[in-house]
């Protein structure tokens, strides 16, 4: 009778089995997100555009008086795409525990890796929208600028890490209260009329214009405009304070989920 030889299992670094762990949760959140949906990957760079539909057909008329320098429905979508950004991760990270709680039983499985999964995928998300958003553009004539990409990558990381670090903060509250989702989604609805989506800054009074610019994201969407679009004025925005402010988030979703992480995994 021949003897069993045991199968011998590959073994890796700690940082490269992290990295393939997220990069399986990565995988696996995208087939939880549009695996029910026939149009799948696809649902998600149509979103945004169903939305600057939405709001085109209601306010397009009255608002492109405001931005002549710049096709309203891309002035829009600009803005919408950074607000998803900074949105996305703070949704997500809700239930990022939740959902993956089986499989924080496994070693190789850490309870911050279900969070960087979810961050990730929306940056992700966000980069194929944004490569959408300036193909179409440039396909119909618009006049789109790349020749400023490090402005646009610094405000669209400095979005997304501001998101991360509300995540991390809203991702533990949810552990000890339920109702930390219904009131981020209520939060965020005011988002769409306080940080320069629909509107430009230089649209409104001055004394408007000082409070909108305490927003962060005022400052990454009408810069991250700028940058794109030559001709568009900026007035009164700049990348330090969102840096100050994202900085300052992540420290705090960092140092609260540290203190809490043994909680998380006992849920």
């Amino acid at each position: 009778m021949s003897k069993s030889v045991p199968i011998p299992l590959p073994k890796h670094p700690p940082w490269k089995t992290q990295i393939l762990v997220i990069r399986a949760l990565m995988v696996r959140e995208m087939a939880t997100r549009f695996g029910q949906y026939k149009l799948g990957f696809f649902w998600m760079l149509l979103e945004p555009l169903l939305g600057v539909i939405v709001i085109g057909i209601i306010i397009g008329a009255l608002a492109e008086r405001s931005v002549p320098e710049i096709p309203y429905p891309f002035f829009l979508l600009n803005g919408m795409l950074l607000l998803k950004l900074f949105t996305g991760p703070m949704n997500s990270a809700i239930n990022a525990i939740g959902a993956n709680q089986g499989l924080l039983v496994y070693p190789s499985v850490k309870p911050l890796d279900p969070f960087l999964a979810r961050f990730l995928f929306d940056l992700v998300t966000a980069a194929f929208s944004f490569v959408l958003f300036c193909s179409v553009s440039m396909w119909i004539g618009v006049d789109v600028s790349l020749g400023r990409l490090h402005l646009l990558a610094t405000g669209y990381l400095l979005t997304w890490l501001t998101g991360c670090g509300f995540g991390l903060i809203f991702g533990v509250a949810a552990a000890y209260y339920a109702e930390v989702e219904k009131i981020v989604g209520v939060l965020q609805r005011p988002l769409l009329f306080i940080s320069a989506v629909l509107f430009p800054t230089s649209a409104l009074p001055v004394s408007t214009q000082e409070l909108l610019y305490y927003n962060p994201l005022v400052h990454n969407i009408e810069l991250c405009r700028k940058a794109l679009f030559p001709y568009y004025a900026v007035d009164g925005a700049n990348f330090l304070y969102p840096f100050v402010f994202a900085v300052i988030s992540l420290a705090m979703g960092a140092t609260l989920f540290h203190n809490h992480r043994n909680h998380l995994t006992r849920r």
